[in-house]
């Protein structure tokens, strides 16, 4: 009769109980948190939409009126102030690495939880279970846990089930706010980590959600894979799901209505992308035909003349090593005749101060003279007058 920890042995099997329990909490968070009860994309039988709440309440604690009252005030103030978790607003570390702790934040403001929470479940179980007793849920899965996996086993399995939705919404609210590529043209950071998120069933695709948010689809192209609307397809096939709004439009059709700017720059960007793609093809094309003309000239060359093209290349170097002499010694010689022109500056410039200096020697000795000529006249003059008594 099966007993205590009997899956705690091979290794492995925890290991893929983390990953199977991990994914069904994402389906439930993507279809029934994200896209039903916040969105009204969809709609899910009572059944089915009470076990995706039960669920979410065992393995994560969610509240299901806190979880949607914060992600609809995220839409109305996506990546400005007010944005409960944005990291352009709060930095792309505090919400990638602490996201849960802007969460819990804003889930504690009952102004916020009254404003944007209306809608959701108000049965006597979500008032006196789900969210009296949110606590319960985890402590009652690390018991089963413990039972099913062993003490040091069970407590990691459960650690990682713990720590899975706060990991997902911060890849989510941290990451697809920074990284990727986007589609359409919104007014916030949005983008799509497309392909690399595709485990978080279709929550990658951030920019095409957040560019038409009530779609139960968030795919737009058709190579994007959501596999959290291929969930709903099926339940909608078994008669348990109904989807009341999913975007039809194209992406083109769907930018040019509501992003038109987006949907221009989408279009430019793929038209210089094929120019591109044809220009490289091209130039690729003729570098081949030209490698292979080389080849067969050079084989040519060497089946006809070999010694006549080592001698062309030897009287071509031979050339070559002329012209570079003849450019050295013609920097040289510029190089003197630059030399000589300063020195011939330089003393002509001294001449010119010389004889400047000469001249202004000879004025002052001209005068000189002149004043003793006059002075020596003077006294000549004075000595032959007559005496008078």
């Amino acid at each position: 009769m099966p007993g205590y920890a009997i899956l705690g042995d091979p290794w492995w099997i925890p290991v893929i109980w983390i990953i199977v329990v991990g994914h069904v909490t994402n389906t439930c968070n993507t279809l029934y948190l994200h896209r039903s009860a916040t969105h009204g994309g969809v709609a899910f039988r009572p059944l089915v939409e009470h076990m995706m709440r039960f669920w979410l309440w065992l393995t994560a604690g969610i509240v299901t009126k806190e979880w949607v009252a914060v992600h609809r005030k995220h839409h109305a103030y996506a990546d400005r102030e007010g944005d409960p978790h944005s990291p352009t607003v709060e930095g792309l570390a505090n919400i990638a690495f602490g996201g849960l702790a802007f969460y819990r934040k804003a889930a504690k403001d009952q102004a916020l939880l009254e404003k944007y929470g209306k809608g959701t479940p108000d049965d006597w179980v979500e008032r006196n279970v789900y969210t009296r007793r949110r606590g319960w849920g985890l402590w009652l899965m690390l018991l089963l846990d413990i039972f099913l996996f062993g003490l040091i086993p069970g407590l990691i399995v459960w650690t990682g089930m713990v720590f899975w939705v706060p990991l997902m919404g911060n890849i989510i609210n941290g990451l697809g706010h920074a990284l990727g590529y986007r589609t359409f043209g919104t007014r916030d950071d949005s983008h799509n980590l497309y392909p690399w998120g595709i485990w978080i069933l279709g929550e990658e695709l951030h920019n095409n959600h957040h560019a038409d948010p009530r779609s139960a689809k968030f795919k737009a192209h058709w190579w994007e894979v959501d596999i959290g609307w291929s969930y709903i397809r099926i339940l909608q096939l078994l008669k348990l799901a109904d989807v009341l709004y999913a975007r039809t439009a194209t992406p083109r059709e769907f930018a040019t209505q509501f992003y038109r700017d987006s949907a221009d720059k989408v279009s430019r960007r793929l038209e210089r992308a094929v120019a591109r793609i044809q220009r490289t093809r091209e130039a690729g094309v003729r570098r081949i035909e030209r490698a292979r003309e080389e080849g067969r000239s050079r084989l040519e060359t060497l089946r006809t003349g070999g010694r006549a093209e080592r001698g062309r290349v030897r009287r071509a170097r031979l050339d070559r090593i002329k012209e570079e002499c003849l450019v050295r010694l013609d920097r040289a010689a510029e190089k003197s005749r630059a030399r000589l022109d300063r020195i011939k500056t330089g003393k002509l410039g001294r001449l010119d101060a010389a004889k400047a200096e000469a001249r202004t020697e000879l004025d002052r000795a001209r005068e000189a003279a002149r004043a003793r000529i006059l002075r020596a006249v003077e006294a000549i003059t004075l000595e032959r007058q007559p005496a008078t008594d």
